[in-house]
C-alpha cells in the first residue's frame, strides 16, 4: 500500500497542478493587496474587514473553489477507472494486496496531495498580499486568524469533493466518464448564484425562499459550510457595501430594500442580511454523511469490481 500511497501523491504533486496552486495565490494575495491600497486613511475596522472580505472570497472561491475542487475532482475521478480503463488495474489486483487496500493507499495519497495544494495557495497568498498591500502588524495578524478556518473548510472540500469523484471512479470504466459529472458539481457550487439571480430578475415572478431553491443550490450550502467554519475565528462581518463583493460570487447574503428616507445612508438603496434559510450546522452533518456514504459504497463497489 506504501507504493501505491506514494504513487498517487506524485500523480497528484504534478507540475502543471502545482502551477495552479502558485498561480491562484498569487492572484489572490495581489488582489487583496491592491484592493486594500484603494482606501484612503479609513477606520481600523472598516480597513480590516474590506482586506478580510476581499481575502474571504479569494479563499472561497479561487484557492479553495476553482484550484482545489479541480485537482480533487481530476485526480479523484482517475484513480480506479483511469487504471481499468489502461488496464493495469488488472496488474494491481493480483498481486499479493486486497482491492481495498488498493483503494485505500490511492485515496490517501490522493488526499495529503490535495491538503498540500491547500497550504502551498494559501502560504503563497499570504506572503502575497503582505508584500504587495503593505500591512501593518495588526492587519496581518488579523488577516493570519482566519487561516484555521480556511484549513477546515479546504479539508471539507477535499473529503466531500474526493468522495465523490472516488465513488463515480469506482463505477465508471473511463476517467472522463467519472470527470464529466464533476465539472457539473463544479458549476453548480461555483456558478449557480449567477444564474439564479440572473433567472430571478428576468422573470420577476420567482421567489427563491417561495420555490424553497436553497435545497438544491450548493453554492449556497458551501457558502453556508465556509461561514460556518469561520465562526469560531470571528465570522464574516462587514458593511452592507463590503458584503458585495462576496454576494457576487455566494448565495450566503441577500439584498433587502430600505426605505428611501433611510436610503442616502446606505449602499444602493439596500442592506445585506444573511441568507440562514438552512442550518449550517445541519449542512455541515448532510455533508459529511453524504462524504462517508460515498466512501463506503466505493469500498464495497471496488471489492466486487469486474476488470
Amino acid at each position: 500500500m506504501k507504493v501505491i500511497f506514494k504513487r498517487t501523491l506524485q500523480e497528484t504533486l504534478r507540475p502543471v497542478p502545482i502551477i495552479l496552486s502558485l498561480l491562484a495565490g498569487i492572484l489572490g494575495g495581489y488582489v487583496i493587496g491592491n484592493a486594500a491600497d484603494s482606501l484612503e486613511a479609513p477606520a481600523y475596522v472598516y480597513f480590516l474587514n474590506k482586506c478580510l472580505l476581499m481575502q474571504h472570497t479569494v479563499v472561497f472561491f479561487v484557492i479553495t473553489g476553482v484550484v482545489l475542487m479541480a485537482i480533487t475532482a481530476s485526480v479523484s475521478s482517475g484513480l480506479i477507472a483511469g487504471e481499468v480503463h489502461e488496464g493495469t488495474f488488472r496488474i494491481l489486483v493480483v498481486k499479493p494486496i486486497s482491492r481495498r487496500a488498493i483503494l485505500l493507499g490511492k485515496v490517501l495519497g490522493m488526499m495529503c496531495g490535495a491538503f498540500l495544494h491547500l497550504l502551498l495557495g494559501l502560504a503563497v497568498m499570504v506572503v502575497m498580499e503582505t508584500v504587495s498591500g503593505s500591512f501593518d502588524r495588526n492587519i496581518i495578524a488579523g488577516l493570519l486568524s482566519y487561516l484555521p478556518g480556511y484549513l477546515l473548510y479546504g479539508t471539507i472540500v477535499i473529503l466531500f469533493i474526493s468522495s465523490l469523484a472516488v465513488l463515480l471512479s469506482c463505477v465508471m470504466k473511463k476517467r472522463m466518464f467519472a470527470l464529466l459529472p464533476m465539472l457539473v458539481v463544479l458549476v453548480m457550487i461555483l456558478m449557480l448564484p449567477i444564474v439564479l439571480r440572473l433567472t430571478i430578475s428576468l422573470t420577476g415572478n420567482i421567489s427563491y425562499e417561495g420555490k424553497k431553491l436553497y435545497l438544491v443550490d450548493m453554492n449556497y450550502h458551501f457558502a453556508q459550510i465556509f461561514s460556518w467554519c469561520l465562526k469560531p475565528f470571528g465570522g464574516i462581518s462587514a458593511t452592507s457595501g463590503q458584503l458585495e463583493v462576496l454576494s457576487v460570487l455566494t448565495n450566503l447574503y441577500t439584498y433587502l430594500p430600505i426605505d428611501r428616507d433611510v436610503a442616502h445612508t446606505q449602499y444602493m438603496n439596500s442592506i445585506m442580511l444573511p441568507n440562514n434559510m438552512l442550518s449550517m450546522n445541519l449542512l455541515v452533518i448532510v455533508y459529511l454523511v453524504l462524504t462517508a456514504v460515498n466512501y463506503l459504497g466505493s469500498f464495497a463497489i471496488i471489492s466486487r469490481k469486474d476488470v
